[in-house]
């Protein structure tokens, strides 16, 4: 079984949901990227079954399109 995210990941990744006003807004963010090619992304829509590899790629990704990174 792959990682789980840590807290640490976790609690960024709510963050954005909160910057991005919904969850569901934040997931279609997610797969737009992914339909568009970005580099690892989760398949799944379903954020609570991401591992860390997923969650930290669409973290990063949600925060480059907040202009953070």
């Amino acid at each position: 079984m792959n990682e789980l995210p840590s807290v640490a990941l976790t609690r960024r990744f709510l963050a954005l949901c909160q910057h991005y006003g919904s969850e569901r807004l934040m997931i279609r963010i997610v797969a737009s990227g992914r339909n568009t090619g970005a580099p690892g992304l989760p398949e799944s829509d379903d954020w609570t079954t991401w591992d860390a590899d997923e969650m930290r790629a669409a973290v990063d990704y949600l925060e480059h399109k907040r202009g953070v990174r």
